[in-house]
């Protein structure tokens, strides 16, 4: 081991990187070994596997500069910083951190001021956390180089922060909750923030010409996230300039994803996404109380001749009566690159439609691994055309909103016609299971031919029976003491 190379210890170390406890002894190897496995351990610490939160919450405070325990000591002295010893740490570790994460930041300050008996009993405690949070932000931001993943959900003025511009002018990955971010941190993003490949932008409403103006000065935009935030009144005009500023970027995006109105932008700007790998178009059930804007007709007029011949991923979500149903002629125009689908329509049932998507589907996705679709009664047979031709499947998840399934005939297709590959199966259900308990247990009796174990899901919305419920579980741990299941769940409620 001596005479391993400084680069081949750094690649073997960081596969290791998602493992705290192998992490740790080979910290403890001796100075070399230790002096490249610190950063990799101080990438991310909050993500590993078994790390203790209040360990890392008191190395945070324990790396604050003397200058932030003097102000928070003085601001809020029951905090009792200045008790925290300022002895020098061997590592920079703040400077290791690749992101910071709102979320870690927020629970350290919830934890110090929290009392289990009392609550959060501190007189002004929303503000003297707003000092504390103010305080680690600073930390992080004046000490961490070069960040390339971050997201901001704050209404600190983060990138006004001493070391700003260099902690974040390398960022590649940002995602923005414009829910608390103000419109004057916004325009301070613009300054530092101008090679971003990923952007997320979520709850999206009035600050139209700051966004507008932060994606076009981006250089290489290759993924683009838009999440609507609902107003009772809103309107889609005011979004014009920003389908102008999507179809101006739209040669360098790859991947695209609206959500959950798809209704506020022109479905015009799909036929500019001539380069898109990953397709997702998301719409709840207030799609059709949203003022102006395309409708269900005008995305199927330009999704029929939008053409993706790189597109690798289709997620289309509809929880409405409309909805698009012209969404297969993007699959035939996929050019054969499909690795996953996930069309999912509530309360639409369209047998016609779901044949014309199967069979499409069944022809024009050799390669495919993941797919997530509704299915009719009428459409049992029209699988195997899916299952004799896409022979790389892996996962397969229905929605079944019908009541009048036999679902029984169901498991009888997928035993006799399904790929050896395929070893996963969820199933969405309105109400009361569509499998008996008999036929239930035929199939895993029946799966038990198949050397793979399988992954067996049943997500119900109500579950009224309560018997067949517990039936259902009981066969269930059965095949998964016996081996033929290696993971299963039955919930009720969601998805």
């Amino acid at each position: 081991m001596s005479h391993i190379t400084e680069d081949c210890l750094k690649i073997i170390i960081n596969e290791l990187q998602y493992d705290l406890s192998s992490l740790y002894s080979c910290i403890l190897v001796n100075r070399h070994w230790c002096r490249i496995a610190i950063p990799i351990l101080w990438k991310n610490p909050s993500s590993l596997k078994g790390y203790s939160p209040s360990k890392l919450h008191k190395m945070i405070l324990f790396l604050l500069p003397n200058t932030s325990k003097k102000f928070l000591s003085d601001n809020i002295p029951e905090l009792s910083l200045t008790e925290i010893s300022d002895n020098k740490p061997l590592f920079s570790y703040i400077s290791f951190f690749t992101q910071i994460s709102p979320d870690l930041i927020n629970d350290l300050s919830n934890a110090l001021f929290y009392d289990d008996n009392k609550g959060y009993n501190y007189v002004g405690v929303r503000y003297k956390k707003y000092l504390l949070v103010q305080e680690i932000y600073k930390l992080f931001i004046n000490n961490c180089k070069g960040l390339k993943l971050f997201y901001c959900k704050t209404s600190h003025p983060l990138f006004k922060y001493q070391g700003a511009t260099t902690c974040f002018s390398q960022l590649c990955t940002l995602k923005i909750n414009l829910m608390f971010v103000p419109t004057g941190n916004l325009f301070d993003i613009i300054q530092i923030c101008q090679n971003i490949k990923h952007l997320e932008l979520k709850n999206c409403d009035k600050d139209i010409e700051n966004l507008v103006d932060f994606i076009n000065i981006q250089r290489n935009l290759q993924s683009l996230c838009i999440d609507f935030l609902y107003e009772e009144k809103i309107s889609s005009f005011k979004f014009r300039s920003l389908n102008d500023i999507i179809m101006k970027k739209a040669s360098t995006l790859k991947k695209f994803i609206v959500r959950p109105f798809t209704r506020l932008l022109s479905p015009k700007i799909l036929t500019s996404l001539i380069n898109l790998q990953h397709l997702e178009l998301i719409s709840n059930e207030k799609f059709v109380l949203i003022l102006g804007g395309s409708t269900a007709n005008d995305w199927d007029e330009y999704i029929s001749i939008a053409s993706f011949p790189n597109l690798q991923y289709l997620k289309i979500y509809f929880d409405t009566d409309l909805s698009i149903t012209k969404d297969y002629m993007l699959i035939e125009k996929s050019n054969g690159n499909i690795l996953e689908i996930n069309i999912l329509k509530e309360n639409f049932h369209d047998p016609i439609y779901t044949k014309k998507l199967i069979i499409t589907i069944s022809k024009c996705c050799p390669k495919i691994k993941r797919l997530t679709i509704n299915i009719e009664p009428e459409n049992f047979e029209d699988l195997k055309e899916i299952f004799l031709n896409c022979t790389q499947l892996e996962m397969m998840c229905f929605s079944l909103d019908s009541e009048e399934h036999n679902g029984d005939k169901l498991l009888e297709i997928i035993l006799d016609y399904s790929p050896e590959t395929l070893c996963e199966y969820s199933f969405i259900e309105i109400e009361n299971s569509i499998f008996t308990t008999e036929g239930l247990e035929r199939f895993f009796e029946n799966w038990k031919k198949r050397k793979p174990p399988l992954i067996f899901n049943i997500i119900n919305k109500l579950w009224s029976d309560k018997d067949n419920f517990t039936e259902h579980n009981k066969i269930i741990k059965k095949y998964l003491d016996e081996g033929v299941l290696q993971l299963s769940r039955m919930r009720v409620g969601g998805k």
